[in-house]
Order: C-alpha cells, then structure tokens, then sequence
C-alpha cells in the first residue's frame, strides 16, 4: 500500500486540546491528530522532522482572523504545502467547486489520489489543490520516488531477517546448533530487525518525527 494514500473516508477530530494564547501550540495535537503527515501532500513527518512541518490555517488568518486560534481551522502541513497555499481562499462564486479539499470536510479521496508518486486528481477542487499547492513539482514527485524505492529495500531487508529467523529457529529445533548459538545469533538478528523496523516506520510515517 502506498504510504502516501488520500483517506477513503473524512476524518473526526479526536484531540480537543485547551485554548491557548498562539496557533503554535497546537502544532503537537495537530501531529497526533493527522498521523503525522501533512494533510495536503500526505508526506510523513519522520524523515523530514517535525521541525520541517507547520500550523496550516485552512481559512487564512489574513482573511479570518476570529479564526486565527480555533482548533478546527487548524491542519498540520509540511512547509512546503503551507508556504504555497498562503493566503489562497477561493472567491463566493468559486467557493462549491474551486477550494482546496480538507479532510475533515471532504474525503480527500473523492478528490485526489495517488498513482506511484505522482497525484492525480478527481475533480475540480483536485485539480486546484495539484495547481495551488504544486503537488508534482519535479523535484517533489522525484523525492516522493527515492521514499518509495527506500521503503521497498527496507521491507525486502526485514523480510529478509525474518527468513533467517526462521531458518535458525528450524536449526535449532533439529538439534544443528546448541541453544547459546542460537540465542546468540537470534539476539543479533532481532537487534537488526529492530533498527529496520524503526527506519521503516520514520519512512512510511508509523513513527511520527519528535517534537
């Protein structure tokens, strides 16, 4: 599965954090909340790190300022996203077609999905969110390619381990080798699945970057 999928389904809000005195602290409520990817592009915030990720205002602050500090106008995005969305909001004729989606107001899917690394879109406010946002920019498509191709050796290395887990574990059960050599190289090998492991998940966002 592709690590970057638009969701299928628009998503509930589940952290209710306090009220405070700037929209930068609730940049670690909008990780937990969004899985740790910025909500436009779906790229995961492990391999850039948190710090590369920002508070995206979904309706400007230019434009809204009353909404400057509520909790449902906020959305966790990479700088990139929210450097290029700006202050972009679409005029009242525009507004039903010409916005970019959201996933606590629309399901991303029915709007933009991925193919590889490319993103393609499924209607018209898809189409605005892959012009506003620059959502194939080269550069940014061939970045997307090099994390699929890493997250594809990564899973062939940890596949790899574990067949040698398992042919050690059937070794042993023969009687080939004694239980200190197996024990000995079983730690060696769950210490190498252990590294893999978490390079994958800084890779394919199950491990979110910390604050």
């Amino acid at each position: 599965m592709n690590p970057y999928s638009y969701p299928k389904t628009r998503h509930s809000r589940t952290q209710f954090p306090r009220d405070y005195a700037t929209y930068r602290a609730y940049k670690p409520y909008l990780q937990k909340e969004f899985g740790a990817r910025c909500v436009y592009c779906r790229q995961p915030d492990g391999p850039k790190g948190y710090a590369s990720f920002g508070v995206d205002h979904y309706r400007p602050k230019t434009l809204f300022p009353e909404r400057e500090r509520l909790y449902t106008n906020l959305f966790y995005s990479c700088s990139t996203c929210n450097t290029r969305k700006g202050p972009y909001w679409p005029s009242d004729a525009d507004l039903a077609k010409l916005f970019i989606p959201n996933p606590c107001d629309h399901a991303m899917f029915e709007h933009l999905r991925y193919k590889e690394a490319t993103v393609i879109s499924r209607s018209p406010a898809g189409e605005v969110a892959i012009a506003v946002l620059d959502l194939n920019a080269p550069t940014v498509v061939q970045y997307r390619e090099t994390m699929l191709h890493l997250i594809e050796l990564q899973e062939a290395d940890i596949a790899k381990l574990r067949g040698m887990a398992d042919k050690l574990k059937a070794r042993k059960v023969s009687g080939a080798i004694s239980e200190a050599d197996y024990i000995s190289r079983l730690q060696r090998i769950d210490n190498e699945l252990a590294k893999g492991t978490a390079a994958l998940g800084m890779l394919d966002g199950t491990i979110p970057a910390q604050p």
